[in-house]
Parts: structure tokens; C-alpha cells; sequence
């Protein structure tokens, strides 16, 4: 029955569309002229916010000037390569490991790394492919869509012991000139991939947000006042923005600034978290 359901959904006005799905992946009929929850916000962005600066903010490219702008170049991954294509052998010729993506696409991130076997065959099929893709349109984030599709490669982030380093996700809320800011991280992404949710002074929240929350405790970096600075000034423009962090053994690097997180499909346990951080978000 949810089968039949998605395909009739798919041929509906893109605002019946959204509607629709949030019943079926939120829980309840969202309120989309006078939104109050977070996922109903998010919502109301996708169909009416026209911000100039979300499409900037979301080209992995371009971004990098805005943050340069905002914190410094020292903040930003190391760039190899950028352009409208890439051939195998110049995917082959980079030195070192690296990460390659397209500039206007979610997902589609492909990692390479020397000491291990790679198919740049299918590298370079899925960079096609994800050249073609509309994400925007996909997802009703019309941002996207503006963004011109290129290629990137950036520096594989490794820590001391060989480890990917976290990625800490900061959600920032403004209101009347308060800023209250929550953060996200997931664990075990390609196995039992589950997220926790901590406050802006680490402690837990018993919530479980679009996966399920195995209360892990987070130790205090001893830069952790610095990425808080740090996020705010990169959110500074933004009512709500998700500001993305690395900390590799201290360096912090940029990730990514997102504006819809989860698409505004992401179900909480609690519903009434929903609504608080509406609240929070003036």
C-alpha cells in the first residue's frame, strides 16, 4: 500500500508532494503557510525562501570563497583539482588519497586511496551520472538546481592514527538575536548507522532523530570553544544553517553548510522536540 501510495504522490503539484510525504515519513499533516515545527520550517524554506546565498553556500566550490570570506583559507580542505570533467588517467594521476565529488549533488562522494584497489572505470560512470542529476529537483531544494555541476577532488582527511575523523554536524538556531546551537554526529555509517544528539555543552539529549540515538558519550575537544566561534560566524547570515566540522588532531577544516537537513522528512521520537526547535528558529 505505501508502494502505490509514493507513485501516486509523485504526480502531484510539488506542494501536495510535500505534503504528502511528511504525513507518510514525519507522522503528521504539516502545516505549511504557518509553519511551527522544525521539519514544517524547513518545508516552508523549500517551497518559498529565495536566498541568494543558499545556492552559493551549497556549490562545494563556491562555498570556499564564502568561507574564506568568513573564517580564513586555513579552514578549508586542500583543493587538487576542480573542472566541468575528469578523465580516468587524471583521476589516476592525483597524488596521495582523496575524496572526488560533483559541486551540485548529495551524496556521490567517492573515495580513493592508493593502498587499496579502486575502479576508476565506475568512478568516473558515477561522475557522469551525477553530473546529469538534478538534485534539486529530486528534493525540492531549488538551490541545487542553480548550482553549475563541476567536479572537485580534495585531500582525503586522515587523523594521526590512519582514522577518517569525526564529523561534527552544528545545527544553528537564531531568534530575536539568540543563537542556540545543537550537534549531531553519526556513528557506524556502513554498518549499524545510528546518531546522537548533544546539546551545545556536550551533554546527551534522549531523542533519536531519522535514526536511532545509542546515547554515546562525546568527550570535549580542547578546541571546542574554537569550532563554536567558528560555526557561528559561518552561520551568521542564516536564521538556521547546518554548519559541518572536521577536527583532525586539532585542525579544523570546513565540511559543508546544509539548509534543509534531512529534506525536513527527519522523524523524531518525541515529537514535541520538533516544536521546540521551531521555537528556536526565529
Amino acid at each position: 500500500m505505501k508502494y502505490v501510495l509514493k507513485k501516486i504522490v509523485t504526480f502531484l503539484p510539488n506542494k501536495w508532494q510535500i505534503f504528502l510525504n511528511f504525513k507518510m515519513r514525519v507522522g503528521y499533516f504539516p502545516s505549511l503557510n504557518n509553519p511551527k515545527s522544525f521539519n514544517e520550517k524547513i518545508q516552508h524554506r523549500k517551497l518559498n525562501d529565495n536566498n541568494p546565498l543558499f545556492p552559493i553556500c551549497s556549490d562545494k566550490l563556491k562555498v570556499r570563497d564564502y568561507v574564506s570570506e568568513k573564517i580564513g583559507a586555513q579552514y578549508l580542505i586542500p583543493l587538487l583539482f576542480d573542472g566541468n570533467d575528469i578523465s580516468i588517467e587524471q583521476l589516476k594521476n592525483i597524488e596521495g588519497d582523496y575524496v572526488v565529488k560533483t559541486t551540485h549533488d548529495s551524496g556521490g562522494v567517492f573515495v580513493v586511496e592508493k593502498s587499496q584497489e579502486n575502479d576508476f572505470n565506475q568512478i568516473k560512470k558515477g561522475l557522469d551520472k551525477s553530473l546529469q542529476h538534478d538534485f534539486g529537483k529530486e528534493v525540492s531544494e531549488f538551490w541545487y538546481s542553480k548550482i553549475q555541476p563541476k567536479i572537485i577532488v580534495e585531500k582525503m582527511l586522515k587523523d594521526k592514527e590512519g582514522s577518517v575523523p569525526k564529523d561534527y554536524k552544528f545545527h544553528v538556531f537564531k531568534n530575536n538575536n539568540q543563537t542556540r546551537i545543537y550537534l549531531q554526529i553519526d556513528y557506524d555509517r556502513f554498518t549499524t548507522h545510528n546518531r546522537s544528539l548533544y546539546d551545545e555543552n556536550l551533554n546527551l539529549i534522549p531523542i533519536s532523530w531519522h535514526k536511532q540515538n545509542n546515547f554515546i558519550e562525546l568527550q570535549k575537544t580542547k578546541n571546542h570553544e574554537t569550532m563554536l566561534n567558528l560555526v557561528k560566524q559561518l552561520a551568521v547570515d542564516f536564521n538556521y544553517v547546518r554548519v559541518d566540522l572536521y577536527n583532525v588532531d586539532g585542525q579544523i577544516y570546513f565540511g559543508e553548510l546544509t539548509f534543509a537537513a534531512e529534506s525536513g522528512f527527519g522523524r523524531f521520537s518525541d515529537k514535541k522536540f520538533d516544536f521546540e526547535l521551531g521555537n528556536y528558529w526565529g
